[in-house]
């Protein structure tokens, strides 16, 4: 619960704080974005998924790619936030590679909804029938909600940052592995966070279709907790079965530090009633390196974790993704993919 403290001691300095509340919409200015971007290699050629696309680090990652020359596809729920998302992606790409950037494009996807998933899978493989699919990031996450069942039954949490994911990999390992063969390699990358560092371990009953009877709201940090040790879990679980295969595709894992989200926002007024500034954390850009590094670095491994050297920030450094930190093991592994199968179907390798 370490992550949660951290973020707790930013929420209780709101009471001290004596500037305007509108401070909440304003971020620190970007200490190290900047230069890290400029010394990524471009994208030139390839395509790149984000779920969670309209705002925050999906946001700015979709918004990075676009400027390193890459076809970028935004995957969200329709909305303005969405709209005004894919505007500033599209002047990105406009001005990316002498105005020949490919022009982003919009999917809807609903994580509370599978079909939707299952339809927004459909409309990306139609897009990459030709090209495939380099990148697929993983990056839609949501903390501390109600326990409320999602469309299919599962907890909302749950259902959006993990067993979606699980299903859109599912339904684009095709693409993925279209893209594999034609430039070499693919990737897809989880967004997790230290709140899935450390105990508790796995739960299982989270997983099972009981979303609006798992504990109330004095459990959504459990939820918020499990969902982020799965995502890690199924990181080392789909490195396991791509390595076993001979793949080049490649499973990555990252988390962001604290930064001044949205979800940053959220989260303080859950835990002291008012919304933390902004500016007490860094940026949402500076959150956003160890996801671009996974997304972009040529040096990075299959079953790599990074995350910022510091808890509040700093530059993109190797995490174990192994025990103490992560409590994963061969056990965790085999009975995720198993909960995640029964929610969505067969995902074989």
């Amino acid at each position: 619960y370490y992550f949660l403290l951290v973020v707790f001691r930013y929420a209780v300095m709101t009471y001290a704080y004596t500037g305007s509340l509108d401070s909440s919409i304003t971020e620190r200015p970007s200490q190290l974005y900047d230069s890290f971007v400029k010394q990524l290699p471009s994208l030139e050629g390839k395509t790149v998924a984000v779920t969670g696309a309209s705002r925050g680090l999906g946001y700015v990652t979709a918004l990075t790619c676009a400027q390193k020359g890459a076809e970028v596809i935004l995957l969200g729920r329709k909305s303005e936030a969405a709209d005004r998302a894919l505007g500033g992606v599209r002047e990105a790409a406009a001005s990316s590679l002498g105005g020949e950037c490919p022009t982003p494009v919009f999917v809807e996807c609903d994580h509370l909804d599978f079909a939707s998933v299952r339809d927004a899978a459909n409309d990306v493989r139609e897009i990459t029938t030709d090209r495939g699919l380099d990148v697929l990031c993983c990056n839609a996450g949501i903390m501390l909600q109600e326990d409320v069942a999602s469309n299919d039954g599962y907890d909302i949490t749950i259902s959006t940052n993990v067993l979606s994911h699980f299903l859109i990999t599912k339904e684009l390992m095709p693409a993925l592995e279209k893209a594999e063969q034609l430039r070499g390699e693919a990737r897809i990358v989880s967004m997790s966070s230290g709140s899935g560092f450390g105990p508790p371990t796995f739960n299982p009953v989270y997983f099972t279709r009981r979303g609006g009877n798992l504990g109330g709201e004095r459990a959504s940090y459990d939820r918020y907790h499990q969902s982020k040790l799965a995502n890690l879990v199924f990181t080392a679980a789909l490195d396991d079965r791509l390595r076993a295969k001979g793949s080049n595709i490649k499973a990555v894992a990252c988390t962001p530090g604290v930064c001044g989200t949205d979800m940053f926002v959220h989260a303080t007024k859950v835990m002291s009633g008012r919304p933390a500034p902004r500016s007490n954390v860094p940026s949402t850009e500076d959150g956003s390196l160890s996801q671009l590094k996974c997304i972009i670095d040529p040096t990075i491994e299959s079953g790599d974790l990074f995350g910022p050297s510091r808890d509040m920030g700093g530059q993109p450094a190797k995490v174990d993704l192994s025990p103490p930190t992560v409590l994963v093991n061969e056990e965790v592994k085999a009975k995720l993919w198993k909960l995640c199968e029964d929610a969505v179907g067969e995902f074989r390798l």
